[in-house]
């Protein structure tokens, strides 16, 4: 097989595919037909106006804290009967402090939303840092030994069906010119959620010569794209109660949307051993 040449003349920013660490989930933890849906815990999110509710053993993390008492200020300026309608309408809506290991409503963004997460959520998954990267962002170049792969990440497009998240990423060798990989992610659904499991093929679909090549780099990349856009989901709900964003804990996907509930972070208790 012929090895690709360097494709460009200017020599786009430079990020090695090791900087996309290689994560996918065995298909075989895809449930099978026939296995009842994982059953999220019911929500049990404490009023918007009161404090974070303190594990017992555990220290409220000053973030939650001074969230709960500017939220509270805040709705302390409106009248009575309008801070009863907003706390009861809002209130899944206004930022949460979770107890440790609860999880909060569910959250669902348009495709249009989930798409605009896409451009940022891509800096990030190829290494760089979206204060310093100009928009559009440039493509960047993969090399393993003579192999080279130009990722234009600019490009990158997410679409969102029945149980899946697909993403196109455009790329380009000497082989190939400029070509797409699809990367589909299949995910649960409103009606048969998984429980946050997600698997994925073994290879992308695209050039035999690039994906036979780049498949574990582009499939990570695509994975991290889709888990830094749907943690930011999360993480914008509120925090748990040491200040820590909420994580994802059930991702669902339907042409219409996709829902994410939010999780807070279990806690583990540490022994100190008091000197003597």
């Amino acid at each position: 097989m012929t090895r690709p040449r360097p494709p460009i003349k200017v020599p786009p920013v430079r990020v090695p595919p090791e900087r996309v660490p290689p994560v996918r989930v065995p298909p075989e933890r895809v449930p099978p037909v026939g296995v009842p849906p994982v059953r999220v815990p019911p929500v049990r999110e404490p009023p918007i106006d009161q404090p974070p509710v303190q594990t017992k053993g555990t220290v409220v993390g000053a973030g939650s804290i001074a969230g709960s008492f500017l939220l509270r200020d805040a709705l302390n300026q409106l009248d009575e009967r309008t801070r009863s309608v907003v706390t009861k309408s809002l209130a899944g809506v206004l930022p949460q402090v979770l107890p440790a290991g609860t999880v909060g409503r569910d959250r669902t963004v348009n495709p249009e939303d989930f798409a605009s997460l896409i451009p940022s959520a891509v800096v990030v998954a190829a290494g760089l840092d979206p204060a310093r990267t100009p928009s559009p962002p440039p493509p960047i170049l993969w090399e393993d030994g003579a192999n080279q792969l130009v990722v234009k990440i600019a490009g990158v497009k997410a679409q969102l069906g029945t149980g899946f998240i697909e993403l196109s990423i455009p790329v380009s060798c000497d082989q190939t010119g400029d070509t797409t990989v699809t990367v589909t992610f299949v995910t649960g659904t409103p009606d048969r959620p998984t429980g946050g499991v997600t698997t994925t093929e073994d290879h992308p679909r695209g050039p035999a010569i690039v994906v036979e090549n780049w498949h574990e780099p582009l499939i990570a990349f695509a994975w991290q794209t889709v888990l830094i856009a749907t943690s930011a989901v999360a993480g914008a709900v509120g925090t748990d109660a040491s200040g820590g964003a909420l994580i994802t804990q059930t991702v669902a996907v339907t042409p219409n949307g996709l829902s994410v509930v939010p999780m807070a972070q279990h806690t583990f208790q540490s022994t100190i051993s008091r000197l003597p």
